[in-house]
């Protein structure tokens, strides 16, 4: 330990020597910066690695490298280095595929390629004037190459000569490495290093870093393959390790600039980018997806040879988030550009045609409100405080869910769905619910004068209906329970559900929870084992009735509900009713709904004297 504090402190005070060569690498990247895509490629190497520093698979770091990275016996790790088949995986370390994503702010999308971790993966120059030269497996033209590299054992500076396929070259001098502890421009950090003499591994979150030093190519330069580059170190007590190279690759088709899309509906937006003056342009493709990922160079674009410099997409989804890029077909040798950078856009809120399911990860959900409250189901919402918050199904360990606390009086909140398109007919609504108190996963009862109802609207909100509600006399328990309606009567083309949660005007003293998950409209089309099950039918009896309806058989009923001819709920009850006291309703034709443990329902019409 005394040793290696020794060699941090030498290292960090070598580090605050050299700090000024350090800045000026940074600040030469942050200068350059494009307002174009770059066309970011890897480098391959066919040749000049002249060391193993990596240790990697299983065995000791010894056999799996062949000298260190710093002169002081320390290697880097891969991910997928053991030292037994039984040591734990590590949690750290290079990528085992050698790609590296580099984290450079300014250089979004750039990569490299390192080489075979199992051979020589780094050109390490160990004394002042020690070179060497890599030689790429496919020479291309850049505007700018990129070098992963770093120093072991404090800084160093080195040149590089570029050479072009037309043996003429480009030199860079000066190019100072950082020590590999703590320096700036880190395309990758954290990969953690190990003792080549004893297998001692160190892991670091924040160290060993390699880093990303830009090479400019000279303009005349820019249309001429690269074929190599030769590395010299010039000076410092630190050891250069060169480890990949990639590059911007030249062209001249160069990707136009998109702007922020305007003109957003639910289900169109308009696009429009830029190009400079110099492109020789004769039209431009479009790709968009709700996938952010960039794609390919062949991948078939949505639309083609689009003229001018915008476009209007139609045909979208409500609600939904897309990406979008541009590319330029150009009359020049490069025949197209690189895709643009991605821009994005969400549509607004429209109907949504199911099938749909909102599990509550997102809350309140897209579309969704929560900040609703105050008045009644023949009113709406009045005020904007919120009550329904996201919190986890039932009080349990996981699973999201919306859930509203109820307690206390004179409260009244709000959950309402984004609005659905159900013109087609033939869906229903379902959703997982229960009641537990405050504090933990017990049951609850509710209050005297507390209600939660289930609401319906056919005008995206402006009137309700109800179609289920829970109070005293049917709280529901501490469990799952699946609520679902059958939509047959319900048709528009702008439906929404709300739950309204009420304390009522007295407080009770109870202090519960009501949980609402998984809240789904689909089709209601009965699955294969529904099919394949007799038929329960509703059979209740006398009919037509006076006060009381009893219910013939109810061993498989798991609850009863009464709607009246507008839709209306006016009377629900839970498990195996065997009557229903219809005292308070008055005279008319009403619709008694049996739901089934099984999942299936049935309903049969009754007539009140």
């Amino acid at each position: 330990m005394l040793i290696f504090f020794l060699i941090f402190k030498i290292n960090i005070n070598k580090m605050a020597i050299n700090l000024f060569f350090r800045v000026l690498p940074a600040i030469a990247l942050l200068s350059v910066g494009s307002i174009t895509a770059q066309n970011f490629q890897t480098m391959p190497v066919s040749s000049g690695f002249t060391a193993d520093v990596i240790a990697n698979g299983v065995g000791s770091a010894l056999s799996s490298t062949t000298t260190d990275v710093d002169g002081v016996s320390f290697a880097f790790v891969a991910t997928d280095f053991q030292l037994s088949p039984t040591s734990t995986p590590l949690t750290y370390g290079v990528p085992a595929n050698g790609v590296i994503n580099s984290i450079v702010s300014g250089t979004p999308g750039l990569t490299y390629q390192l080489a075979n971790l199992s051979a020589n993966n780094s050109l390490k120059l160990a004394t002042a004037g020690d070179n060497g030269t890599l030689v790429f497996t496919t020479p291309k033209a850049a505007t700018k190459l990129y070098m992963l590299a770093t120093s072991g054992s404090g800084t160093s500076v080195v040149s590089v000569t570029v050479t072009f396929t037309d043996n003429t070259t480009q030199t860079f001098s000066s190019i100072s490495l950082s020590d590999w502890y703590g320096g700036n421009n880190a395309a990758i950090q954290g990969i953690g290093r190990i003792n080549r003499d004893n297998n001692n591994l160190e892991p670091n979150t924040s160290n060993p870093r390699l880093y990303q030093n830009v090479l400019n190519i000279d303009a005349a330069n820019q249309t001429k393959p690269v074929q190599s580059v030769t590395i010299t170190k010039s000076s410092g007590s630190g050891i250069p390790n060169i480890f990949a190279f990639s590059a911007d690759v030249y062209t001249d088709c160069i990707a136009p600039t998109t702007n922020a899309a305007t003109a957003i509906t639910s289900n169109s937006a308009q696009i429009s980018w830029t190009v400079p003056a110099s492109n020789q342009t004769t039209s431009y493709d479009i790709y968009y997806s709700t996938s952010a990922t960039t794609p390919a160079g062949n991948v078939n674009p949505n639309h083609s040879n689009v003229p001018g410099t915008s476009y209007t997409l139609n045909n979208l989804s409500p609600s939904t988030t897309y990406y979008y890029w541009v590319r330029a077909n150009c009359s020049t040798a490069t025949s197209k550009s690189v895709w643009s950078f991605v821009k994005s856009f969400t549509t607004l809120c429209g109907s949504v045609v199911p099938s749909y399911t909102h599990n509550f990860d997102v809350f309140p959900g897209n579309c969704w409100a929560n900040a609703l409250s105050g008045g009644t189901p023949d009113t709406g919402s009045t005020g904007s405080t919120t009550y329904w918050f996201q919190y986890n199904f039932l009080n349990g360990a996981a699973n999201a869910s919306a859930r509203m606390n109820i307690y206390g009086s004179n409260k009244t909140g709000w959950l309402k769905t984004v609005a659905f398109d159900l013109s087609a007919g033939g869906y229903k609504v379902k959703f997982n619910y229960g009641v537990t108190k405050y504090s933990g996963t017990t049951s609850s009862a509710m209050d005297s004068d507390d209600v939660v109802h289930f609401l319906i609207s056919s005008d995206n909100g402006n009137t309700w209906s109800i179609l289920q509600t829970w109070d005293a006399n049917n709280t529901p328990s501490n469990t799952s329970n699946e609520y679902t309606f059958n939509l047959a009567n319900y048709m528009s083309a702008n439906t929404v559900f709300a739950f309204y949660g009420s304390t009522g005007s007295t407080n009770g003293g109870l202090d519960y929870n009501f949980y609402v998950d998984d809240f789904t409209v689909e089709n209601a089309q009965l699955s294969t084992s529904e099919v394949n099950s007799p038929v329960k039918k509703a059979s209740v009896h006398p009919n037509p009735f006076k006060d009381i309806l009893y219910i013939s058989d109810t061993r498989d009923i798991k609850s009863v509900t009464v709607t009246d001819t507008t839709g209306r709920t006016v009377k629900t009850e839970e498990g195996s009713v065997k009557e229903l006291d219809l005292s308070r309703l008055n005279s008319g034709l009403y619709f008694v709904t049996l739901y089934f443990k099984d999942g299936s329902h049935s309903t049969v019409k009754t007539i009140k004297k």
